[in-house]
Formats: structure tokens, sequence, C-alpha cells
């Protein structure tokens, strides 16, 4: 049995990071989980207009990418990466919430779909649901999710486009 990986370690160990990332680091996104039930897809799977759930402000760390300038026939256009590392028992236990592929984390303006999800940062290296000692040492401490950056108009989750604001209708628009 390995002399510092038991229960006192383990919960001295989830008060620091809990302590760190949600009061000293402090670096908060928005989580907007998809609504699979509500969603209408095609014949392929897929889902024009998709729905989520609220948004949840939940607290992460965050490796910011830079921009990749894209040019096609399209136009102009840009991709970013970003990783987002969520404490696990701040996900489970506080959020009730767990990362799937296609949830959306806001960021600074910037809205970005998960692609995947790694579960592999555990104390002590030990992985309690495939280790011999159980529940009795080790944890999984963190979810990684890595994303990109995706369009405000296909997410419905903004008002992109609109038109004149007033509210009388029998008034001219300016300019004609």
């Amino acid at each position: 049995m390995a002399l510092f990986s038991g229960q006192r370690d383990m919960s001295l160990f989830r008060t620091l990071n809990k302590e760190l990332i949600n009061d000293i680091i402090d670096t908060e996104v928005y989580y907007y989980k998809l609504v699979i039930s509500d969603t209408n897809v095609n014949v392929y799977g897929e889902g024009k207009d998709k729905v989520y759930y609220n948004p949840v402000k939940v607290p992460c760390l965050i490796e910011y990418n830079t921009i990749d300038q894209v040019s096609d026939d399209f136009g102009q256009s840009y991709t970013r990466t970003a990783i987002f590392k969520f404490l696990k028992d701040t996900l489970k236990d506080d959020k009730d919430i767990y990362p799937e592929v296609g949830d959306i984390v806001d960021w600074m303006g910037e809205y970005f779909q998960i692609d995947s999800i790694n579960e592999a940062q555990f104390f002590a290296g030990k992985n309690p649901d495939h280790w011999d000692g159980g529940e009795i040492q080790g944890y999984s401490v963190s979810l990684i999710c890595d994303a990109h950056v995706t369009r405000h108009t296909t997410l419905n989750l903004v008002e992109t486009r609109f038109g004149n604001s007033n509210s009388n209708s029998n008034t001219i628009p300016m300019g004609l």
C-alpha cells in the first residue's frame, strides 16, 4: 500500500484543488449542455437546429491557442482551438453535469464546441475503477476537453441578425 495516497491525502488534495481553481485562479466559463431529446435530427443523425439547456457557470483552467486564418471559396474566416480543464468533483458534485462531445463552452465571446474528452488524471496514478484497491486509494481528478471555435450563427444561442428596433411600424427607416 502506498504511503501518501490514502483517504486523508485525497481529501487534502481535493480541498487544495477546489480552492486553487475556484477562489485563486477564478476563471469561469459558461457551459451549454446539448438537449439531445429536443434536437431534431436528419437521416444521418445530424441536427441543424440544436437545442441547449440554460448555461451553467463553471470554473476551469484554459489553454487558449492562437488564431489560424483560413481563406477559401466562402471568404475569410479563422479557426482556434482551446483545452478546457474541469475538476471532476466540481462538475459532478457542485454542478451536476458531465461533458459530452457536442456541448458548447462560451469563453471571451467565442463559442467552443467540445471535440473530445480525456479523463486520464488520477491521484497517485490509481484509477479506482480499474485497480484492485478500489476507492481506498486514488480518484479521478479532472476532465480535459479539447474544443474548437464554432460560428455563432449555427448555434442559435445569440441573436446575430436583427433589423429595425423601432416598435412603431408606421415610420419609414432612415436613409430611404
